[in-house]
């Protein structure tokens, strides 16, 4: 298939090089659809490599995230932008597949119209604490993947960590929902169990999707990302256990347990106040 016509110039970068027509496949009709169902930090950037590397998986990639779906646009032109997106990612074998975070899910489903011919398979974190220190440490540092330079140096903060936990656990149960709610069993991975072995999760992901992996192995010219492992993730699980166990006993909200603000207290105990005296009053 040739591709559209268009005047866009993709630069050089590590962002970027996703774009990069050098990662476009051959054009084949496509006959397999995978979604990996993710939350930031879990481990789907470095699997989506993985997979890629073997040429069977097709190239899972962000792409309905808003800021890559934008360049997907330009490089679609006239083109449907889905369809131009699967015409040049579709794997040899006719797979295609896709890497969607949460967020991203409305817009799969208005930009896909056959949600359930996907394959699903949901990709979790055991360690919820330590996926959130490493959501806060690469917002802080721009550092997102392991060859991209940290811009700004990471400090602890509580807050921004208690944040990054509620966004993770909301994006797991609502997975779990969407799911569940359209009868769909998605395979269930764990980045633990991915970094432990992960020719055997490779493996499972096969077996799962019926691809036979027996006779193949790794491009090796392909990029690879590495583990982000920082000296200081396990200080900061400490110190992030101590202050909320601190908070918590202080009487204030901590991830999974939001009080309501001095004023909502107030409030509600105006209105019960005022419904004690109207029924008092016969009103």
């Amino acid at each position: 298939m040739s591709k559209p016509a268009t005047t866009l110039e993709i630069p050089d970068g590590l962002w970027q090089r996703q774009f990069d027509p050098v990662n476009d496949f051959r054009t084949v009709p496509v006959t397999k659809k995978v979604a990996l169902c993710t939350t930031p930090r879990c481990g789907s950037h470095f699997l989506g490599h993985k997979m890629h590397a073997l040429g069977v998986f097709g190239y899972p990639l962000e792409y309905l995230n808003p800021g890559n779906w934008k360049v997907w646009e330009e490089r679609a032109g006239q083109m449907d932008t889905l369809d131009y997106i699967k015409s040049v990612r579709t794997g040899p074998n006719g797979v295609f597949s896709v890497k969607l975070h949460h967020e991203h899910l409305v817009a799969f489903l208005r930009h896909e119209q056959n949600v359930l011919d996907y394959s699903y398979i949901h990709l979790c974190r055991r360690d919820l604490t330590k996926q959130a220190i490493s959501f806060a440490r690469a917002q802080q540092t721009g550092a997102w993947i392991s060859d991209m330079p940290e811009m700004t140096p990471a400090q602890y903060d509580w807050s921004l960590i208690a944040e990054k936990m509620d966004a993770i656990s909301r994006g797991n149960a609502d997975w779990q929902s969407f799911l569940r709610s359209v009868g769909i069993k998605p395979l269930q991975l764990y980045y633990e169990d991915i970094v432990a072995d992960t020719s055997g999760a490779i493996a499972q992901i096969a077996a799962y999707l019926d691809i036979d992996v027996s006779q193949i192995t790794a491009d090796k010219g392909i990029f690879a990302p590495q583990r982000q492992k920082k000296a200081a993730q396990d200080d900061w699980v400490t110190q992030f256990v101590d202050d909320s166990r601190r908070k918590l006993l202080d009487g204030r909200s901590i991830p999974g347990v939001q009080r309501p603000a001095a004023t909502t207290l107030m409030r509600r105990q105006t209105v019960q106040v005022a419904k004690r005296l109207y029924k008092k009053a016969g009103l």
